[in-house]
């Protein structure tokens, strides 16, 4: 395996006076924060064996295979992994990834350089904290500190325990993460919001269906909201170019169903579990399997916390954002993010119970599906938490540290990955 040269990473971080910009834009808990996040995700690529469980293998080999032939629409059905004790060689295996092809045409390139996954974690890296940069960018331009604190935002913006760990590693989920952030930046009034908005759902939808359901529908509720409350009127720049995002980012999708009668190939020979192997579940057993299999996968390093540990850790950031609901500050974007995860847990949960129906498979399962919604997530908590009554300091710590020990303790205990 080739190590990847300095000249060969070198294109792909980010410059000097790139920083410098960045730290005039952002106080220095939010530049700490992400100085850890980056640490996280370099500790991921330098220390964790590649490949990792997260399903690195078969996204670097979709992205060798748009580099020896590249397509916007391929057929999934015809990909293969590559050998893992030689990236230059492919295996007889199938491989199962569906998504649509934009993450592996970017990182494409890069197989002209090296083939060594290092050089795509690194690229992953600069893909993952910019994404993090943009959240807290976003509100730091849109919140004045006595409404949304910086150490606090810093703090529960980068708390989603699978982004570090996910960011450094080859996955879209990276990329369907920028495109997280790119919304939420448009939806905050970054400069150029409509396009930031457009830009999120476009990527999105050709990054990964769950992500373009989950931001499709914070951008819907989002937009009823403000139209309703007559601060938006119509026709409204934000609407026009998010209905052109959506009707982008829906194309990967229309030409699968087009070919194949469904939204995503799905590689059902490698999913199905023989019947007589299968657990037999009515849907309330399923439904049982489902959330608690979501609950032990929260932390960084999965099933790492007991039961009752990882229910609080999962419960803990969502009722402060539930909280934070109730200040006129949260409430519409609140509102939306709510929306956009009831909207993802209800696709999420319809999918997995068909897939079972079908295959008899019981993976659907992935926490880290969720990271795109955590920006509202955070925003909402921080509001809640910074309201606090002063004489609760002590539980605004207990909540701080409750909400980080899933990002922070899950990934010390076993980076089982």
């Amino acid at each position: 395996m080739n190590s990847p040269s300095l000249s060969a990473v070198r294109p792909y971080l980010p410059r000097a006076k790139n920083a410098r910009l960045l730290a005039g834009m952002l106080p220095r808990p939010m530049l700490f924060a992400l100085a850890v996040f980056v640490l996280m995700t370099l500790i991921v690529v330098f220390l964790v064996p590649f490949p990792s469980q997260v399903d690195e293998l078969q996204h670097l080999s979709v992205i060798r295979a748009q580099y020896e032939h590249p397509t916007l629409f391929p057929d999934w059905s015809e990909y293969l992994i590559l050998r893992p004790d030689d990236l230059t060689q492919w295996s007889a295996t199938s491989n199962y990834i569906n998504h649509p092809s934009l993450y592996y045409l970017l990182l494409a390139p890069l197989m002209s350089l090296s083939n060594d996954p290092v050089v795509f974690r690194l690229v992953n890296v600069v893909i993952s904290t910019s994404a993090l940069a943009i959240v807290m960018v976003a509100a730091r331009r849109h919140f004045t500190p006595d409404v949304v604190p910086s150490e606090l935002f810093a703090i529960f913006a980068a708390s989603f325990p699978k982004a570090a760990v996910v960011g450094g590693m080859v996955n879209n989920d990276n990329l369907a993460a920028f495109a997280g952030a790119a919304l939420f930046g448009g939806m905050l009034g970054l400069p150029g919001a409509a396009w930031w908005i457009m830009a999120g759902l476009a990527i999105a939808g050709w990054t990964k269906l769950t992500a373009f359901i989950g931001l499709a529908a914070v951008a819907g509720a989002w937009l009823g909201i403000e139209i309703l409350a007559g601060r938006m009127k119509l026709p409204d720049r934000r609407v026009l170019l998010a209905a052109l995002g959506v009707t982008v980012g829906a194309v990967p999708y229309l030409v699968t169903f087009m070919r194949t009668g469904q939204l995503l190939w799905v590689n059902e020979a490698l999913w199905r579990i023989p019947v007589a192997q299968r657990l037999h579940l009515d849907l309330l057993g399923f439904a049982s399997w489902f959330f608690k299999g979501l609950v032990l996968k929260w932390p960084a390093s999965e099933f790492s916390h007991a039961l009752p540990v990882a229910v609080l850790g999962v419960l803990t950031p969502l009722g402060l954002a539930a909280m934070g609901l109730r200040y006129r500050e949260s409430r519409p974007w609140g509102i939306a993010y709510a929306i956009g995860l009831a909207a993802l847990m209800a696709i999420h949960f319809g999918f997995g119970w068909r897939s079972y129906l079908t295959l008899g498979d019981l993976t659907i399962m992935q926490t880290r599906y969720y990271n795109i919604l955590w920006p509202g997530v955070a925003l909402a908590a921080t509001m809640a938490v910074a309201r606090f009554d002063p004489r609760w300091r002590y539980a605004r710590l207990l909540v701080i540290i409750i909400c980080l020990s899933p990002t922070m303790l899950g990934a010390m205990i076993n980076l089982n990955f």
